[in-house]
């Protein structure tokens, strides 16, 4: 695994040049407005979804719906995170029946497909490939990916709601509520890079359309996405804190905030895929025995990668 990170002479600051000049030639952020279009379209709909769901496990299900709004309130942009929760108050879940219920899931499903499809869509212009998959097949992982990362929100929300009774049990019979604290936000916060680490390979290894893929190749990539959206989540916060656009965007300034949010959410992710390409490309050029020739990789692309 350590050989991913060195590839016989390709340095961390000659894949961040060869990433950089790719990710514009890419028109990575173009992509990345595109992705945060149709998530800022899905996400309502899946926070009824999720009211619903959550209206349904009673006393448990209220304590869900209080994590996702602390998980909110410690990872998003302030504006953006107060924006969601006066959308989930006035937000009626258990009024939502039949044809409404319906419409949430129909909706909240279109915009998360079409979502990780854009995602796919970039990632294969990132490893310079073509999308020869048959239409079906492409919906299926579309769908497939959509399902994996929200089964992986939902055990953060387990993990986090179990997390805090936890802290709430040590403040209890040991007494040291200011060390819990820190301690629980930094477990949070450990526990969404973990996540995310895991989302990105899983992205990698089955967004784009490439053969003999391997979950080590997916790993390098993951890495610098991860580590670009906890950045560009500190930056936000550091933003809000000294500056503020509330006289350019008056009353939308949250929508903005939090559409900003999700455009560098799309961007880290798609950077993250071209640097894994870029290693690739690396490992290929070096006629490294666990990379193979590039033709035996990609199935199809803008041009030979070796």
């Amino acid at each position: 695994m350590a050989q991913l990170w060195t590839m016989k002479g390709l340095s961390w600051r000659e894949l961040a040049k060869c990433t950089c000049r790719k990710s514009w030639d890419d028109e990575v952020f173009g992509q990345s407005a595109r992705l945060a279009f149709y998530y800022f379209l899905s996400l309502f709909p899946v926070l009824l979804l999720l009211l619903i769901l959550f209206d349904k496990l009673a006393h448990t299900g209220s304590n869900l719906r209080d994590t996702l709004l602390g998980a909110f309130q410690q990872v998003l942009p302030r504006q953006a995170s107060a924006l969601i929760a006066k959308t989930v108050a006035e937000l009626n879940a258990g009024a939502v029946v039949g044809v409404g219920a319906a419409a949430a899931e129909l909706g909240s499903a279109w915009g998360a497909v079409n979502g990780t499809w854009a995602m796919m869509t970039g990632l294969n212009k990132a490893y310079e490939v073509k999308e020869e998959r048959p239409w079906w097949k492409v919906l299926s992982i579309a769908f497939g990916l959509t399902i994996a990362l929200g089964i992986m929100g939902l055990i953060a929300l387990w993990a986090m709601l179990y997390g805090g009774r936890a802290g709430k049990m040590m403040d209890q019979y040991f007494g040291f509520q200011a060390q819990s604290l820190l301690l629980w936000r930094i477990i949070l916060w450990v526990v969404t890079a973990v996540l995310l680490l895991f989302s990105f390979a899983l992205l990698y290894r089955f967004g784009p359309n490439l053969k003999d893929r391997r979950w080590q190749w997916s790993v390098p990539g993951a890495a610098v996405a991860t580590t670009l959206w906890i950045g560009s989540a500190l930056l936000f916060r550091v933003y809000e804190n000294h500056f503020s656009s509330q006289r350019i965007y008056g009353g939308l300034n949250a929508a903005v905030t939090l559409l900003l949010w999700l455009y560098f959410t799309g961007a880290a992710i798609f950077i993250g895929g071209e640097a894994n390409s870029e290693i690739e490309k690396a490992g290929a050029s070096a006629h490294r025995a666990d990379v193979g020739g590039s033709a035996e990789r990609r199935s199809g692309g803008e041009g030979d990668r070796g």
